[in-house]
């Protein structure tokens, strides 16, 4: 690697190379030592360590449904998620008994202790994903609307039977506090009535049957008068994923940029005043946590699964989102008071986005004013 030195065998030619392999060796073990710190991560164990110590969230927050987390983990990772959030989610379309029992199970060891928030389950559903013929517009009503419609129905009891079931076996009360659901099937079209309207109706038959089978639950449609940023300055438009005329017990919104904390104060301030306008009372913020929409060259936006911002950006949003003092702000803050419950987005612990563990860690901490981040790797 060193004929282009062009040294003589002279014992100064030896000395001057064995002092330069020595300086380069030095270098890149300095190099690549400073690249294994820079680059070093927390291990699962520890992140899981640092859930054990956090205090409970203020509010109930719920996530997107899991399903890899019941293979890799066992009822001690479920415990501490039901624990911090008051909450574990599960797949409406797919969820097993096993899993359905583990969360009943580890909803009541949290229950049993009488927390100021009980642990409740979570069932997320994408309606008209399933059964319903993709190429077929809001209008059909043929023999795949009213199978969509009689598939979700089962699944949704046959949850609720299963909850009851593992209740029994437990001598617990575990509750089933609220039902996701996806709306990212249908979209308006201007002018064309008959196609709102079949829209809208389609809609509403899910939410009516959700509301039969679970009377108690909320019911929480994602993008439901969501105000959302075109990516040029002063362009907002509220999402095609509903009419405005359908059944809302709250808006939602995604706070899906977390380090554009300007932006996703705004994306929450229209839709609560939207919200306000008809007279709506909750606002439901979807969070992103290690992931989201980032800006791009080619695209404005687009989203990352891995996206590792800093951490004092989720700490921030914690805080925003859950500590009574910015809400009463009115003049700086949206109003974070319609923000009842709150909803994540990726999933706890979900693979493709391997830093969501310490940006859980630095939201929780945000939201219950623990202000210290150095041991997740934040530094002033």
């Amino acid at each position: 690697m060193f004929r282009f030195l062009n040294l003589t065998d002279s014992g100064d030619s030896k000395m001057y190379r064995c002092f330069l392999l020595s300086t380069v060796i030095f270098l890149l073990y300095g190099r690549l030592g400073y690249c294994a710190t820079e680059t070093a991560s927390l291990s699962e164990a520890q992140l899981f360590e640092k859930i054990g110590k956090l205090e409970p969230l203020p509010k109930v927050h719920y996530s997107w449904g899991m399903w890899e987390q019941f293979k890799n983990y066992d009822e001690r990772f479920f415990y501490q998620i039901a624990r911090v959030t008051h909450s574990l989610c599960v797949k409406g379309e797919w969820a097993t008994y096993d899993q359905i029992e583990k969360c009943v199970y580890a909803c009541a060891r949290v229950n049993k202790a009488n927390p100021k928030i009980p642990s409740t389950i979570g069932i997320n559903y994408s309606p008209w994903h399933r059964k319903f013929k993709k190429d077929l517009p809001p209008t059909s009503r043929d023999i795949s609307y009213y199978e969509e419609i009689e598939d979700f129905e089962v699944r949704l009891r046959l949850m609720r039977d299963l909850v009851e079931k593992y209740n029994k076996k437990y001598l617990s009360d575990v509750k089933v506090g609220a039902v996701l659901l996806d709306c990212e099937r249908f979209f308006i079209k201007e002018g064309d009535e008959n196609w709102n309207n079949a829209m809208r109706d389609a809609l509403d038959t899910i939410h009516k049957k959700t509301m039969q089978i679970y009377p108690q639950a909320r019911i929480e449609w994602y993008g439901r008068g969501m105000s959302r940023s075109a990516g040029k300055e002063g362009e907002w438009h509220v999402t095609s994923y509903w009419t405005g005329k359908e059944i809302a017990p709250s808006l939602s919104c995604a706070l899906y940029s977390v380090p554009e904390i300007d932006r996703m104060r705004e994306t929450f301030r229209r839709t609560a005043q939207l919200a306000e306008k008809m007279n709506i009372k909750d606002v439901t913020p979807w969070v992103a946590l290690g992931s989201g929409y980032r800006p791009g060259l080619i695209k404005l936006l687009y989203w990352d699964d891995d996206w590792d911002y800093d951490l004092i950006y989720s700490y921030q949003m914690g805080a925003e989102l859950n500590v009574q003092w910015h809400a009463a702000q009115k003049d700086k803050y949206p109003e974070y008071d319609r923000a009842k419950v709150i909803v994540f987005f990726p999933d706890p612990f979900n693979r493709p986005s391997p830093a969501w563990g310490k940006h859980f860690i630095a939201y929780v901490r945000g939201a219950t004013n623990v202000r210290d981040l150095s041991d997740i790797g934040f530094k002033e």
